[in-house]
């Protein structure tokens, strides 16, 4: 009878359609237009808003073979990039994915499942969540200060507070401490803490438990498999509070979640885990008395995700690993899976992509959800890529870098016949759009690595990437007449690239072969110009003039002791670096440093000013959350290793401390995880485990709450 069930729930979620899309035909193909170069490339004629060095033109490159762009450094040499694939496409049904997959030799993924009788969809009736009563007056919590509201209010409806620090203006990026303007919101562990931005009477006004971790519990979670286990087994779930966003009054918390049994299953010893990501989405316009209203969820470790317009796009990467054969008709072995409010089903077949050659089997699941109800609007997964991730105003990018190993000729030399060979690194693009159906617009791939997702930015419609080149090449001499082989081997080079790619993904522009030996430490893009620093033991800063995507050109290049881990167009004329000092000879670090680096001329950039601190680590320099820019309150702050420091920036006086908050009760530990925000001229200082608010005119310490 359960296999009946398997293959009428089956059937069933085959033809269920990906959120709210019409679901395409079976096989269907997205085919990209061949590239083409504009008609006037080639004219030599300056585009309006070129920059160029006085009696200086820019001249476009000519028309490029499939795989090539002529070297616009003036090197003479053709830049190969690596065969596109430029094809993606739809299995009819999960038996063409299941023959997909098992093609595939090596991979692994974080979820091994109950096999046989396991029935496809699960329906588990929750309990009703029984809403906290809201915190009377006079409780631990504390009653609102009318005062204290006409501030918050005032500071939230003129929009003078501080964001998380993202990557693109318009598009927020979930991190651990939230403000609107009114209240702050703050994941400790596996609860929310939620308490008002009112300067000297802040306090906590709700602690909630939202995730849970508990051992042998295994039929109390709706997103575990049913199954006969005997008592001697142990069971374990865990759900760990990542990131939250807030608007209007909604707050989404993604929660990494994992289970994992061992024991025995019909009569067989068994271990068997679970990996996937979760969305609790709460109502908190009473910040007394938040109360859960929805709960969406994929499979796969939770990755990133971005919040535009409304719409929160969560991404995950759900792999494929199995620690015994699994048969065809174990569908949730290989295919991912949706949750929504304790009930889970398979991805439709028709919202999973893959390219014409998959390089792994793991999946990028995409879901794109409502922050203003929790609805599920679309889905999409693509097989086989996905590591680093950029959201534009109107594209995703997902980026996979891979080794690769590959023939790239084959000659004949005397009695030889002589085969070469590179292997390096190689990355993958597919870009997706998101607005409508989340679907494949393009695919593209150069040779090297990506740092970060500041690597990628779009403009105009065009994707610049910076990447870091690494490879070897060796030589296979053969005698086929007396079976005599030998290898030769070349010397490995590393290198760095800026590549421009159109908007089909092919590359248009590029400049390559930059800072041998050396390697990318920082990237940022602002407009028609893009920065980068590589470091051996000075730091180039190069500049380059990206206004004709065609012919990107190196405007300056500055060495400096030491490098920019993070960049940051500060104001008109001015980029902020945060990194680290350097010794020149040997290129050991030697501690932080802040820099101002003059950009209003881009051919000749200098660093305006700097500072160096008596500080050698700080989470800034690897997690851009972490650090606050504020130009327009002339601020920049960030976590130490014993506590948050401030500093001002003026023209004038250059970089000085501000503030500096270090704890040194013993009753209160400092988290170095620590974010620094403002509402209107109070500073706060979060940790998970107290909250400082500072006066950031005076200095003066308003409140220190801990909860």
């Amino acid at each position: 009878m359960k296999r009946i069930l398997i293959l009428m729930l089956a059937a069933l979620l085959l033809v269920t359609s990906c959120g709210s899309k019409t679901p395409a035909d079976p096989g269907t193909t997205v085919t990209e237009d061949p590239a083409s170069v504009p008609a006037n490339n080639g004219s030599g004629e300056e585009k309006p808003g070129d920059v160029t060095e006085p009696g200086e033109t820019t001249e476009p490159v000519g028309a490029v073979e499939p795989g090539k762009t002529n070297d616009p450094a003036g090197s003479g040499k053709d830049i190969v990039t690596p065969a596109k694939s430029v094809e993606m496409k739809s299995p009819k049904n999960y038996e063409e994915l299941y023959k997909l997959v098992n093609s595939y030799s090596y991979g692994y993924h974080g979820g091994m499942r109950y096999t046989d009788d396991v029935a496809v969809d699960l329906a588990v009736e929750e309990e009703a969540m029984e809403a906290p009563a809201a915190a009377p007056a006079e409780a631990s919590f504390g009653a609102k200060n009318a005062g204290a509201v006409a501030e918050q209010s005032y500071a939230a409806e003129s929009g003078d507070y501080s964001e998380t620090n993202a990557q693109v203006k318009g598009i927020d990026e979930g991190d651990i401490v939230k403000t609107d303007g009114k209240y702050i919101y703050v994941l400790k562990d596996r609860r929310l803490i939620i308490l008002s931005a009112a300067g000297e009477n802040t306090e906590v006004l709700s602690d909630t438990e939202i995730a849970e971790d508990n051992t042998n519990d295994y039929y109390e979670y709706p997103y575990l498999y049913d199954k006969s286990v005997d008592e001697y087994g142990e069971a374990y779930e865990s759900q760990y509070p990542t990131e939250m966003y807030v608007q209007n009054g909604t707050l989404a918390v993604i929660m990494n979640c994992s289970s994992w049994y061992s024991g025995y299953v019909d009569s067989m010893w068994r271990y068997e885990d679970h990996t996937y990501t979760l969305v609790a989405f709460y109502d908190v316009s009473d910040p007394y008395n938040p109360v859960k209203f929805a709960e969406r969820g994929q499979d796969g470790y939770y990755q990133t995700s971005r919040l535009k317009d409304g719409k929160l796009y969560l991404m995950t990467n759900y792999y494929i690993y199995r620690y015994w054969d699994y048969e065809e008709k174990d569908y949730e072995d290989y295919v991912p899976e949706l949750y929504d409010d304790g009930s889970r089903r398979l991805i439709a077949a028709d919202c999973i992509v893959y390219p014409n050659q998959i390089e792994s089997t793991n999946y990028t699941v995409i879901t794109r959800l409502s922050m203003e109800d929790g609805a599920r609007e679309d889905d999409l997964s693509v097989l086989g890529t996905g590591s680093t991730f950029y959201m534009s105003p109107n594209y995703l990018y997902l980026a996979d870098t891979r080794y690769f190993e590959e023939e790239i000729s084959r000659r004949q030399e005397s009695v030889y016949t002589v085969t070469e060979w590179k292997s390096g690194n190689k990355t993958d693009f597919v870009k997706i759009s998101f607005e409508g159906d989340i679907q494949v617009e393009a695919t593209g791939s150069i040779y090297g690595s990506l740092l970060n997702q500041f690597s990628m930015d779009e403009y105009d419609g065009k994707l610049r990437v910076v990447t870091t080149d690494w490879n070897n090449g060796y030589s296979i001499y053969e005698d086929e007449e007396f079976g005599f082989r030998n290898w030769k081997y070349n010397d490995s080079k590393q290198t760095n690239g800026l590549y421009v790619f159109d908007e089909n993904l092919n590359v248009i522009g590029a400049l390559t072969d930059l800072a041998e030996d050396e390697r990318v430490y920082s990237v940022r893009f602002d407009g028609e110009v893009g920065y980068f620093v590589t470091f051996r033991q000075v730091d180039p800063l190069f500049t380059v003039n990206l206004s004709d995507p065609y012919d990107p050109r190196i405007m300056s290049e500055l060495k400096i002791p030491g490098f920019s881990n993070y960049l940051h167009p500060y104001a008109d004329g001015l980029l902020f670096g945060l990194g680290q000092n350097a010794d020149e000879e040997t290129g050991r670090t030697e501690g932080m440093k802040l820099s101002m680096f003059d950009v209003s001329n881009p051919y000749d950039v200098f660093e305006r000013d700097k500072l160096s601190l008596d500080l050698t680590y700080s989470e800034a320099l690897y997690n851009h959350k972490a650090i606050l820019v504020a130009p327009n309150k002339g601020l920049i702050g960030f976590p130490s290793t014993n506590g948050y420091v401030l500093y001002g920036y003026s023209a004038d006086r250059g970089f000085y401390l501000l503030h500096e908050v270090t704890i040194n009760d013993s009753e209160w530990w400092w988290n170095s995880n620590s974010r620094g925000l403002y509402v209107g001229d109070t500073i706060y200082i979060v940790t998970s485990e107290f909250t400082v608010a500072i006066d950031m005119n005076t200095g003066d310490l308003l409140a220190r709450v801990r909860y």
